[in-house]
């Protein structure tokens, strides 16, 4: 099974470094593309709700999220969570795509957070399953004028999983997310994607259509953040998720050098989307203010 305690060892055989990047001028406008991850109000959803939220808890829904955000936090462009989709029926992603339109909304990126969905799984046949719930989801990526969509590689149920197979989910996806117009990503999150150099093996393998997701905080310690980051940011040419755990009593990033991921950012020449995503227990809105009047200071 893929993990996190075999990523270092395999990093030892990986072709790159951060030092491998070539340092450019940042284009001013890639800090226009800030954009902010409706995960980061998770815990206004019921079902994503989790941890001990440390505000009083309201009952939102998504409309409300792209409101508040473009009202107190200046921006407008979202990465949709498919949990905070009230609906996958044509009538409810229509009605979407026209507020969306009529309120100047950006949808940039649908990202999967299904539950039980695993393309990872031994069973052939439950595999395939799982598969066509991705198509579907394409297919609301599709609606929606979404042009990337991730799709999460899933846990190995069994410890000699053989990478071909999930090479060629991908492989099929990204030739039916080419046809509707949907880049698929990768994110380095859980499972097979917890290993960077995995991500890059898939990547590279299927060649079209197909890119990665560096996530700022999915690494367990700082020697996998530093060796790993710019392997994902090799592949990254569409969103990147700029997470951030809030701030300490000095006003710093809490848990990680947050300054230092926008560096690898910058010196990777990255140019797509830079997606904040809060995840911890305080209100949502005065740590995504603050985060992006940071993320404008390093991005410029």
């Amino acid at each position: 099974m893929q993990n996190r305690r075999n990523f270092l060892t395999t990093l030892a055989i990986a072709p790159l470094a951060s030092a491998s990047f070539p340092t450019q001028a940042f284009s001013q406008k890639t800090s226009d593309k800030i954009a902010i991850s409706t995960w980061s109000f998770h815990n206004y959803f019921p079902n994503t709700r989790y941890g001990k939220p440390e505000f009083e808890l309201a009952e939102w829904k998504l409309e409300k999220v792209m409101e508040v955000a473009q009202a107190q936090i200046g921006i407008s462009n979202f990465e949709l969570s498919s949990a905070h989709l009230a609906s996958l029926e044509n009538d409810y992603l229509l009605g979407l795509k026209k507020l969306a339109k009529d309120k100047g909304y950006n949808f940039i990126h649908l990202s999967d957070n299904m539950k039980g969905v695993n393309l990872a799984r031994a069973d052939e046949t439950k595999r395939a399953e799982d598969f066509k719930r991705f198509v579907e989801l394409l297919s609301v990526a599709e609606k929606l004028g979404i042009p990337s969509m991730r799709v999460n590689t899933g846990n190995p149920e069994k410890p000699d999983w053989d990478l071909a197979i999930t090479i060629e989910q991908y492989k099929k996806l990204a030739a039916l997310g080419k046809a509707k117009g949907v880049e698929i990503i990768i994110e380095n999150h859980f499972g097979i994607s917890a290993d960077p150099v995995k991500v890059a093996k898939i990547i590279e393998a299927v060649g079209v259509n197909i890119s990665s997701c560096p996530d700022f905080g999915l690494f367990k310690s700082e020697p996998e953040r530093t060796a790993g980051l710019p392997i994902m940011f090799k592949h990254a040419r569409k969103v990147c998720s700029a997470k951030f755990h809030g701030f300490d009593e000095q006003g710093k990033p809490k848990d990680f050098d947050l300054e230092n991921c926008y560096k690898v950012l910058k010196s990777s020449n990255y140019k797509g989307w830079v997606s904040l995503e809060y995840e911890g227990p305080k209100e949502p809105t005065a740590m995504l203010i603050k985060m992006k009047s940071l993320a404008k200071q390093w991005l410029d």
